[in-house]
């Protein structure tokens, strides 16, 4: 059954291969190319990071970097003036006004270090 499918098929394909070889070749008219107009793309302006609001991973790489840049002792004194001690404390138990006060002044330092 399969032998005689597979005969028939290839005998089909050897018909069409005969008449495209034939068959006078006309050429279809081309036409002109559609040419757009440029768009200018403008890359968005990203919003400062502290904006955007920070968690508390991102936050604590930030000053780890700061404290490797050799700000250590700013990092503990501006968590001072906070009434903390960590990071996570500031995240976790002050207002949001001061989470976000103290995420843009790291935003500002580690872009001082770079």
């Amino acid at each position: 059954m399969l032998e005689t499918e597979i005969k028939k098929l290839t005998a089909a394909i050897e018909a069409l291969t005969k008449a495209m070889a034939t068959a006078p070749v006309t050429e279809a008219p081309v036409e002109a190319p559609v040419v757009e107009a440029p768009v200018e793309v403008i890359a968005p302006v990203e919003a400062p990071v502290a904006n955007e609001g920070m968690d508390k991973d991102t936050l604590t790489r930030m000053c780890l970097d700061l404290s490797r840049a050799g700000h250590k002792d700013s990092i503990k004194a501006k968590l001072e003036s906070y009434g903390v001690k960590r990071v996570s404390e500031l995240l976790d138990g002050k207002s949001l006004e001061t989470s976000i006060a103290f995420c843009d002044w790291v935003t500002e330092q580690v872009g001082e270090i770079q």
